[in-house]
């Protein structure tokens, strides 16, 4: 029983780590919903099957192969804008121009009092020292305080256009897109990433600079706001 347990536990630390590289978590810093049900899910199995003897340890490797191949496969959806946002939530803005979006304060359940902790954590103490707050998907907030330089906006991201970017930013797609022409970049599609900051301008990406040879290098270039 003892070797079982040792042999499960043993193959369980394989199995997670290797899980971790396929699935691209080498570091577990930002948890997403989808990152805590991992979480869930990986220590339930180890766990169970660890205290079963009569399961065999490849049901364990099974097991992990099957949520591995499940991740995959979510991983693959999340290219597309709604999956995405419905498994991994999205940044919103719960302080816009020094006013709170009470919408979104009551749809994310947070509480003034929860808001001014994090405030507090974020070494903010009046909200006359705050300009924008976004809630993030981790729970954590990013705080634009007032008289700071302008926040930038990830307006593509692995060729999606990030609809909740362009609408925090004041900005439309026809804006974007013919931004993007005027850059010699016709087909967000081909981007790895567009970061816009206002007053500074884009900072573009192409798909191609990961490939070892060809494409479009990367460009930063000042664009009128």
């Amino acid at each position: 029983m003892y070797l079982s347990i040792a042999l499960k536990l043993l193959v369980g630390i394989v199995c997670i780590i290797l899980f971790l590289r396929i699935s691209g978590k080498t570091q577990m810093a930002q948890l997403t919903p989808l990152d805590s049900v991992n979480s869930f899910v990986l220590g339930a199995l180890v766990g169970g099957l660890i205290y079963s003897p009569q399961t065999p340890v490849w049901y364990l490797v099974f097991a992990f192969a099957v949520w591995t191949a499940v991740n995959v496969a979510l991983r693959y959806l999340m290219r597309f804008h709604h999956i995405r946002r419905a498994i991994r939530g999205d940044t919103v803005m719960i302080v816009r121009d020094r006013k709170l979006v009470l919408g979104e304060f009551r749809r994310n359940g947070l509480e003034m009092e929860q808001f001014r902790t994090l405030l507090r954590e974020n070494g903010i103490f009046s909200m006359f020292d705050v300009d924008d707050v976004r809630f993030e998907t981790n729970g954590r907030i990013t705080v634009t305080r007032r008289n700071e330089p302008p926040e930038s906006y990830l307006l593509v991201n692995n060729g999606k256009i990030m609809d909740g970017a362009l609408e925090r930013s004041g900005k439309t797609k026809r804006w974007l897109c013919r931004e993007l022409c005027k850059e010699g970049y016709p087909d967000p599609e081909k981007l790895f990433c567009v970061e816009w900051t206002p007053k500074r301008g884009f900072y573009i990406a192409p798909m191609e600079e990961r490939r070892r040879h060809g494409g479009k290098k990367q460009k930063v270039n000042p664009v009128a706001n």
